[in-house]
C-alpha cells in the first residue's frame, strides 16, 4: 500500500512533542516548534492556513514525524529512526505555490534537498544559520537594567505595521505574520518614555526562536539589541522554557552579542525558499 500524508490533530502533536525530550537538547528545535503550534491550536483549534501532517505508516508515528505547513512556511521534524520516511513525506507535499522551509535542523537538510532536487524546484535562497541556545535557568538569571528615559512592555498589534516596515525580511503576507506572533507568542518592546516611540523589539517566532530582533536606526549602538534579547529571554525562561536564536555566521555583531550573553552554538539550521511552480501566489489581506 502506498504511503499518504495524514492530518495530525492536537492530541497527536502533544504525544509527538514528548518524544523530543530525549537526548536533550539534541531535539530542542523540534520540541519547541511543536510547543508553539500546540499553543496556537489550543487557542484556536481551527486556526486558518496551518496544517500538520505525518505519514500513514506506523514507523513514522513512532518516530514522531511531523510536517507543518503554516501558510507559506514549512516546518519539519522526526527522530533519527525516521529520516528516510521524512523524505517520503516531503515528496507528498504540494510545492506548487513555493515554500519557505524554515529553521530546518541540520539533520533534516539532506532529506529536504533530495526532494528539492528530485522535483527540480528553483531555489530563491539557501541560508545556513547557527543555533544559539541558552538553558532556562541561565536565561532566568540574566540581569536587565533599563536606561533612564525608556520603558519596556509587551508589543501590541498596533506596533506591527512599524515592525513590518522596518523588518529587512518583510515580504508578501509578513504583516499578518507579525500581528499573529505578537498576539500569540512571547515578545518585548523598548519604548522612549517622552514620546512612547517604539525603538527596539524582539518577537518569538513560531519555530520557537527569537526573531525580528531589531533596533531602529536612530537608536543603534546603545546596547538596546542586547537589552531586548535579555528581557525576552527572561520572559521565555519564566514560562519554564529554554531560549534559542538563529544567527547567520556572517553577522559578526549578532554572533558576538549572543556569545557575550552566554548563548552557545549547538546546531545549525537551514532557511530555504523555493519558487512557485506556476506564478506568484498572493496572500489575501488578513490571512
Amino acid at each position: 500500500m502506498s504511503l499518504e500524508l495524514e492530518r495530525v490533530d492536537l492530541q497527536q502533536l502533544e504525544i509527538y512533542q514528548q518524544h523530543y525530550k530525549q537526548q536533550w537538547p539534541k531535539y530542542c528545535a523540534e520540541f519547541y516548534c511543536l510547543d508553539n503550534f500546540i499553543g496556537f491550536f489550543r487557542v484556536d483549534p481551527q486556526m486558518e492556513n496551518i496544517k500538520a501532517y505525518t505519514l500513514s505508516e506506523q514507523r513514522a508515528k513512532d518516530a514522531a514525524l511531523f510536517v507543518i505547513v503554516d501558510r507559506y512556511q514549512l516546518f519539519m521534524g522526526c527522530l533519527d529512526s525516521g529520516k528516510e520516511l521524512l523524505t517520503e513525506a516531503l515528496h507528498l507535499l504540494d510545492w506548487s505555490s513555493g515554500l519557505k522551509c524554515s529553521s530546518i535542523p541540520f539533520r533534516h537538510i539532506e532529506a529536504l534537498e533530495q526532494v528539492v532536487k528530485a522535483k527540480q524546484l528553483r531555489v530563491q535562497y539557501r541560508d545556513l544559520t547557527d543555533l544559539y541556545y541558552m538553558p532556562q535557568k541561565k536565561a532566568a538569571a540574566l540581569e536587565v537594567d533599563i536606561p533612564a528615559g525608556y520603558y519596556m512592555k509587551s508589543l501590541s498589534e498596533q506596533d506591527a505595521e512599524l515592525i513590518n516596515e522596518e523588518w529587512p525580511n518583510r515580504h508578501e503576507g509578513s504583516l499578518y505574520f507579525i500581528r499573529r506572533q505578537i498576539r500569540l507568542c512571547a515578545n518585548i518592546g523598548l519604548y522612549a518614555a517622552d514620546s512612547n516611540e517604539l525603538v527596539a523589539w524582539c518577537i518569538r517566532l513560531q519555530g520557537g526562536y527569537l526573531g525580528a530582533l531589531q533596533v531602529r536606526a536612530t537608536h543603534m549602538r546603545r546596547g538596546f539589541g542586547s537589552l531586548v534579547t535579555k528581557k525576552i529571554s527572561q520572559r521565555i525562561a519564566a514560562l519554564g522554557l529554554d531560549v534559542m536564536a538563529l544567527v547567520n555566521p556572517h553577522n559578526l555583531a549578532s554572533n558576538a552579542m549572543f556569545t557575550k550573553l552566554g548563548f552557545q552554538v549547538i546546531d545549525q539550521c537551514l532557511w530555504l525558499r523555493t519558487e512557485p511552480v506556476a506564478g506568484e501566489f498572493m496572500w489575501p489581506d488578513g490571512q
